[in-house]
């Protein structure tokens, strides 16, 4: 039989599951084609050995439809695998159960919720069984660590499925089939897991704090993100401008992180390792930053790619890389055949064949041009970095641009201009960040210093991408794209191609230490000079998420914090862009009603910057939001306090600050600083009409608290509130038309800002 090449049966392989994905069939149609096929291929056989004719003349084809055959076999047995009772699924969707089992993830905590994967071992009701499976638990909040084992009570749910995404097939490629929102969970015990990954995990968590500790949000939240693949802490404006300008792999450990981090590997041990060996090390070391990370399947999806375009580079083969990615992806889907319709995994594995076809091929023809207006060392010296962050992208994106269309069903403009400007100072921040994390475990003072010299890229980074996601008409949503689009667009891309090798991406940036700290000393310098007192009040009060957060500067710089919303990534980045870099004092935080409009994110808050004092509203509710608060408080060791009926507090500079009476539902503050009122209504307050004091005040309505303007005897001056209410007052504001609005005041003026225009 003539031998076929590994690439053409790894191929059909791949075609086979791609096939059984858009061509939906039943697992019996797949295993019938697949012995069909394996009957006609032993035929094939012995009429190769009878007649040598034969032999000569044709083509193994059945072995190519058995290979194929046995690919849609193996996706339909896993999609269409039945659950039985020792199944966890096998329960979904029925009565409340009681489960036993150990935290297999490391628990994600976003902003509303922490989630988890839950290994089960064990259900208690409504039977005594041994069970296994995996279920993601949602909870509001909880402090839960890896190989903690837990009692969990609920109800299981199948994932949800509509036409835009399948949450189902999503939860599926990770092996999880049942999903319980909100359930009760009580721990057992703790360290019921390996104790490598309970380490790294451990230690992730650490640096993760160090972060938090070092840098002011968002940029806290994009190290993280960058470094730990913790990515919950961006605020949602710009997790969308990063998306909108098609830089969503920065923020995420993605292929082109891992590029960079093999390239820093390979060079470290490349000094004192001959080649081959500096290569293994860099492999294992790859492993155990993907087990640190969380080893989610987006991350090793990334190192294995980031691994295999090292490893093509090193053989110096044309065809090696092509060869190489086939081989891997069939693999990878030979383990587990749900991936090939992630589109996670077809962004990967594209990008990595744009290198394929087009990284040498795009950098031999900017040398030659180049070459014809400069002289040869300067175009050597050169072609490096305008390849690795311009061509090499640019190779990628073509490749993904079909796949980004179907999946997304937008276009970013902007990117190929975004890409290039923050791609060049990616490599710092994974350096410097990395290195000031590591120093920053060892020696917390010095790793704080080192922290202010990585702030300057990042703060650049989220300036860029939030500037050019602010460009009109950056994105064109163009609608549902069809299968058979994305397939010409491929064969025009493979028309065009000429198959070239591919060369790893290089981390070549060689920042001068000098120019460095000069550059951050300037950055801080101004930042701590535009953003000093400057003997007015300052009020700013916040929109959509933030509804109902006030935030004081007195005259001085003392800062008041009044609520602190749902939001904290929100929350954290709207506090950060008043303060200085070195900044993370607030002298008082108060909350007019513990409820989850407006202090679920105070925890976070508390932890995040250094507060010296915080108010209650009222007497202490009995919820989790408020025991966690008070829990933070404690550890903390911040001063507390219950504000009564009537109580002023001396907010500084002359600014006081009193609860005036009490409401039906939180409570109502006046703010005052000499002639200048602001009443904070944060429910329907009892003897309105006593408020004479309130004539040509401002009025702070809070979201969801209704007011007749005309039952009241005094007119505010100006009425804020989130929805225009235009039978009330003719001088209204609106947060919702108008954004996040500054009051600028000396006591006797007042001037008023909105964010938009």
């Amino acid at each position: 039989m003539r031998r076929i090449p590994l690439f053409w049966v790894c191929s059909a392989f791949l075609l086979g599951i791609s096939v059984a994905l858009f061509a939906p069939v039943s697992v019996e149609f797949w295993r019938i084609s697949f012995f069909v096929c394996l009957g006609f291929l032993g035929l094939e056989y012995l009429a190769r050995r009878k007649w040598s004719g034969f032999k000569n003349h044709s083509l193994p084809v059945f072995l190519l439809l058995v290979v194929l055959a046995g690919g849609g076999w193996r996706y339909t047995s896993i999609q269409q695998k039945p659950f039985t009772p020792i199944d966890i699924a096998y329960y979904n969707d029925q009565e409340k159960v009681t489960i036993s089992g150990v935290v297999c993830s490391d628990p994600q905590h976003n902003e509303r919720s922490v989630r988890f994967t839950f290994c089960v071992d064990r259900m208690e009701k409504p039977e005594k069984r041994d069970i296994t499976g995996k279920v993601l638990v949602v909870q509001r909040n909880g402090d839960w660590k890896y190989g903690d084992r837990v009692n969990v009570i609920g109800t299981l749910q199948a994932p949800g499925e509509n036409e835009e995404f399948s949450y189902k097939d999503y939860l599926a490629q990770r092996g999880i089939y049942s999903l319980m929102e909100y359930p009760y969970v009580k721990w057992i015990a703790s360290g019921q897991a390996g104790w490598v990954k309970s380490g790294l995990f451990a230690l992730r968590q650490k640096a993760y704090q160090r972060i938090q500790a070092f840098l002011p949000q968002p940029e806290a939240g994009l190290l993280s993100g960058i470094l730990l693949g913790i990515e919950t802490d961006i605020p949602y404006e710009l997790e969308k401008a990063f998306q909108d300008t098609g830089t969503a792999h920065v923020v995420a450990i993605s292929g082109f992180n891992m590029t960079i981090l093999a390239g820093i590997f390979l060079k470290g041990f490349r000094k004192y390792l001959s080649i081959w060996w500096a290569a293994v090390l860099a492999i294992l070391a790859m492993a155990l930053y993907t087990v640190l990370v969380g080893g989610a399947p987006a991350v090793s999806r990334a190192a294995v790619m980031s691994c295999l375009a090292m490893s093509a580079s090193l053989i110096g083969r044309g065809q090696s890389g092509m060869y190489t990615l086939v081989l891997t992806a069939a693999i990878m889907c030979l383990f587990n055949p749900l991936l090939i319709g992630d589109a996670g995994f077809q962004l990967s594995v594209t990008a990595t064949l744009g290198l394929v076809l087009y990284a040498d091929r795009l950098m031999n023809w900017f040398r030659s041009l180049a070459g014809k207006f400069l002289p040869e060392q300067v175009v050597e010296r050169i072609t490096g970095p305008v390849s690795d962050y311009f061509l090499f992208t640019l190779a990628a994106q073509v490749m993904t641009l079909p796949v980004v269309l179907y999946h997304f069903e937008r276009l970013s403009l902007t990117t190929l201009l975004a890409n290039p400007l923050i791609l060049p100072v990616q490599p710092l921040v994974m350096i410097l960040g990395g290195i000031a994390v590591i120093v920053g475990l060892v020696i917390q003072p010095l790793g704080q210093l080192l922290s202010y010299i990585v702030w300057v890229p990042l703060y650049y980074t989220n300036q860029v991408v939030t500037w050019l996601a602010g460009f009109p008409s950056g994105v064109v949503v163009l609608g549902e794209v069809s299968i058979l689009t994305v397939v010409g667009l491929y064969l025009l891309i493979f028309f065009l191609a000429h198959r070239k090798g591919m060369n790893v991406i290089q981390v070549q940036q060689k920042p001068i230490l000098m120019l460095g700290m000069m550059v951050t000393a300037a950055f801080l310098v101004w930042n701590a000079v535009l953003l000093r007192p400057d003997g007015q009040l300052h009020i700013w009060i916040l929109d959509e998420p933030n509804e109902g957060v006030v935030l004081v500067q007195t005259p001085t710089g003392k800062r008041i914090l009044i609520n602190a919303g749902e939001r904290v990534n929100s929350m954290s980045s709207k506090i950060t862009q008043h303060l200085p870099v070195l900044e993370r004092n607030i002298d008082l935080a108060l909350v007019t009603h513990p409820d989850a409009k407006t202090s679920t994110a105070y925890p976070t808050i508390l932890v995040r910057f250094k507060v010296q004092q915080f108010l209650w509203g009222e007497e202490i509710p009995d919820s989790k939001t408020a025991a966690m608060m008070q829990k933070v408080l404690q550890e903390r060791q911040i001063q507390t306090g219950i504000l009564t009926v009537g109580q002023q507090v001396d907010c500084w500079d002359g600014v006081l600050l009193e609860r005036y009476t009490l409401a039906k539902t939180g409570i109502s503050m006046i703010l005052t600083y000499k002639d200048f009122r602001l009443m904070l209504l944060d429910g329907e307050v009892r003897n309105i009409d006593r408020l004479q004091m309130m004539e040509d005040a401002v009025l702070l309505v809070k979201p969801g608290v209704e007011v007749d303007m005309n039952e009241i005897p005094w007119k505010p001056q100006i009425l804020i509130h989130h929805e225009f209410q235009p039978e009330v007052v003719a001088g209204q504001i609106s947060t919702q038309n108008t954004g996040r609005i500054e009051i600028i005041t000396d006591g006797l003026q007042m001037w008023m800002l909105g964010e938009k225009r």
